[in-house]
């Protein structure tokens, strides 16, 4: 377990490091961020979204996916309220990042770093698992998500959102009795695959353009501080009670072990890069969203191998 979290953050660097570099060269800016920002949270993400829901149908596994949907729901529902109690700032500087804050510490790198985790350690069957807690993720982020760093809420906005679409889509797909022609799954899995790689190249370029504005530098050192306590520290606590209730609740499906461990793991990664990419959309500080990423994901080296080392003994 640990080897693998080693390599998925060696990748990371390698790709974000490709991507610093060509910023710098080519002196690429706002104008490229925007793009590839949206280019991954408007295609590359709903194009996975299909492509993971794009499996053989079963009554058993349909159960299993409305009751992890439920435990994501959960796990998301508590997280956010960790991020409302603790993100609250006085001073109107520290207000214009609690946004990001509250974002970094509900929205994990669940699928980069989750996804090679618990196919590393369960295989296929546990990466289906992982897809309903996406699911809720996606649907979770273009809500609470949106809110935070909009402060508005637009219904028509949410439901119309090619992430939500494809969330719903997928989930029809799920259940009917076919599976997508190879002219349609075939391209959806090529750009869904781009998730990782675009994902870091973004990372790259906004440390490329790293600006932290009016805000002191070492303002910036202590929230990422209490962000990464939060993520890595306070998460891994209430996610372990979750998993416990959850096998209480659900025990009379089969996998449930399998199921709270699942989610256990995926609300335990660091920052995603679905955060930075708000920021860029938004106009929101994204250097301070990448520094949430980037030192969450270092940290991780050590919290998560422990965490998971410690749900092995009960789970």
């Amino acid at each position: 377990m640990y080897f693998v979290v080693i390599k998925q953050l060696s990748v990371m660097a390698l790709i974000a490091l490709i991507g610093f570099t060509v910023s710098k060269i080519f002196k690429f800016g706002k104008t490229e961020q925007n793009f590839l920002s949206k280019l991954l949270l408007y295609v590359i993400n709903p194009c996975l979204i299909l492509k993971t829901f794009d499996v053989s149908f079963t009554q058993e596994r349909l159960k299993e996916l409305f009751a992890i949907i439920a435990i994501s729901f959960l796990a998301h529902f508590l997280l956010m309220l960790i991020a409302l109690i603790f993100c609250n700032s006085k001073t109107p500087e520290g207000k214009s990042l609690d946004g990001i804050d509250k974002l970094s510490v509900v929205f994990t790198n669940c699928a980069f770093i989750g996804i090679p985790l618990i196919n590393g350690v369960f295989g296929s069957g546990g990466a289906f698992y992982l897809m309903g807690y996406i699911a809720v993720f996606n649907i979770t982020l273009w809500t609470f998500g949106y809110y935070m760093v909009c402060g508005k809420m637009q219904p028509l906005k949410v439901i119309t959102n090619p992430n939500v679409l494809a969330v719903i889509l997928g989930i029809i797909l799920f259940c009917l009795p076919i599976n997508l022609p190879d002219i349609i799954s075939i391209p959806l899995g090529f750009i869904g695959d781009m998730n990782t790689a675009t994902s870091m190249l973004l990372l790259g370029l906004l440390f490329a353009n790293f600006k932290r504005g009016e805000t002191p530098f070492n303002t910036y050192i202590l929230r990422v501080i209490k962000v990464s306590v939060l993520r890595l520290v306070v998460s891994a606590v209430v996610m372990f009670f979750v998993a416990l209730l959850s096998i209480k609740i659900f025990s009379g499906l089969e996998n449930i072990r399998l199921m709270s461990y699942v989610v256990y793991i995926a609300a335990l990664c660091p920052v995603g890069m679905s955060v930075s990419s708000f920021a860029v959309v938004f106009n929101k500080d994204e250097s301070y969203a990448s520094l949430n990423v980037a030192c969450t994901s270092a940290l991780c080296i050590l919290t998560l191998p422990l965490s998971v080392a410690i749900a092995e003994k009960f789970f």
